[in-house]
């Protein structure tokens, strides 16, 4: 079981690299004061009384909380052992994780169980020959923009839900106004190098022409920016190009390049 959680975590970590700048805008008339929502890390004192209730309300649990109070795999977290016996259906696995977060929503973020929708439901053999329920969920999306980085993953064994790490973000603040639309952001990538990293290292595709930005797509998302310190949920346009080369996100608020991966 240890083997397969490692698996999971690695392929959760595994694909983005972030690159944040400054937020500084062209125009500092347009800032606006509640931009962007940010949560901060707990003091130690709050978490710990956090981590205390979560291990007594979930008691089988291996899992934890992280710095901000949510769902997350911690060092030191395993609960207590499991009575042995029959294993969930996959329908009540589903209803059980469900339970979970109804009884966790500051720990999960989540506050309607109508927003948690079942990406992959599979089992797992751990290393007692035990089976068990992964089920992992779609990102959290607000309006139909979606939430970089969010969605849980979800542990079964015999009939009790033992470990959850993932979370949504339960306020977010969207600014009715961006002081950057589409046209405004894209001039923003001009001249930028186009590139992945790969097997043998640094491919480029060249640099972002105007033809370029002619053909390039772009979509809204939600975009964290994370520290060991804060979370900052910053709306950006994802701008991709056919020529080659991971996208860009552009701060509507900032026009600022916030993240290339």
């Amino acid at each position: 079981m240890k083997r397969f959680v490692l698996m999971i975590i690695s392929a959760m970590i595994c694909g983005m690299v972030f690159n944040s700048c400054s937020t500084k805008i062209d125009d500092e008339s347009q800032a606006d004061i509640n931009y962007p929502t940010t949560i901060h890390r707990l003091p130690e004192e709050t978490l710990m009384q956090m981590r205390s209730d979560f291990a007594q309300r979930n008691p089988f649990f291996f899992s934890n909380l992280n710095q901000f109070g949510f769902c997350s795999l911690v060092d030191g977290s395993y609960g207590m052992p499991i009575p042995l016996g029959e294993i969930f259906t996959e329908e009540e696995a589903i209803v059980s994780v469900k339970e979970f977060v109804s009884r966790n929503p500051e720990y999960t973020g989540v506050n309607n169980l109508d927003d948690l929708h079942f990406e992959r439901v599979t089992q797992a053999v751990g290393t007692n020959r035990e089976i068990s329920w992964v089920l992992q969920t779609k990102s959290q999306t607000i309006n139909g923009t979606e939430i970089i980085g969010t969605g849980f993953v979800f542990h079964t064994r015999y009939r009790e839900v033992v470990g959850a790490w993932g979370h949504y973000f339960p306020n977010v603040y969207v600014p009715e106004k961006f002081n950057f639309d589409i046209e405004r952001a894209k001039p923003k990538l001009l001249g930028k190098e186009l590139y992945i990293y790969g097997f043998a290292g640094k491919i480029s595709f060249g640099k972002v022409t105007k033809k370029h930005l002619q053909e390039c797509s772009a979509n809204l998302i939600i975009f964290p920016i994370r520290t060991e310190e804060k979370i900052e949920l910053r709306i950006a346009w994802q701008i991709k190009f056919d020529a080659g080369g991971y996208p860009f996100h552009v701060d509507v608020m900032t026009g600022m390049i916030i993240q290339e991966e």
